[in-house]
């Protein structure tokens, strides 16, 4: 159980929250076994949160945000685009590897019924507004191909997810440059203009 004096009481149960979730699932784990597991009384958790879809959504929310800052973390030391897209995907990749279950979290919820209700929410569509700017930018630069930005970023996604997969399974090819460079080239080829 993750020490309640290291964090407020709302935190922990997102904490623990998430990580239920991405054990058991969003159906499968009940509001009275997420307060348990952090040590609380079953009533606690509808204090902070009104229902058990307010409390994913917000996880969700806080985690997209820790996710996108991390994405665009030093991407302005780089003036073109090619270098700014390959931070973006290193970056991903190294969030998804050091917070494994932070990114399983958004991958569940990314391909459950969930989503209808989060991509509404304010702090996502800003988000999302962000990378479409970006992508706009980059289509307009020819730095990769004028298709949908959000099957795009949906894409980009799904070869993010296929890395930090495989160097789940291989950690050891992290530190291998020549593997790098080859899924980077794998990457950005299928993104080219």
């Amino acid at each position: 159980m993750i020490s309640q004096l290291k964090m407020s009481k709302k935190q922990l149960l997102i904490e623990v929250a998430t990580k239920l979730f991405v054990e058991r699932g969003f159906h499968a784990t009940p509001t009275s076994v997420i307060t348990q597991e952090a040590g609380m009384s079953s009533g606690i958790l509808f204090h902070y949160f009104k229902t058990k879809d307010d409390l994913i959504t917000q996880i969700y929310v806080e985690l997209k945000k820790e996710y996108t800052d991390s994405i665009l973390r030093d991407i302005e030391q780089f003036k073109a685009g090619r270098s700014k897209i390959r931070m973006i995907w290193s970056n991903s990749w190294n969030w998804g590897l050091k917070n494994p279950i932070k990114f399983d979290f958004l991958r569940q919820l990314d391909n459950s019924t969930y989503v209808n209700s989060v991509k509404n929410h304010p702090e996502i569509i800003a988000k999302n507004k962000l990378f479409e700017d970006l992508f706009q930018e980059y289509t307009n630069n020819r730095f990769i191909r004028n298709i949908d930005v959000y099957f795009t970023m949906d894409s980009m996604f799904a070869l993010i997810n296929s890395m930090v997969n495989h160097l789940t399974l291989y950690p050891e090819l992290k530190d291998d440059n020549s593997f790098i460079e080859q899924a980077w080239d794998m990457f950005y080829n299928y993104l080219k203009f």
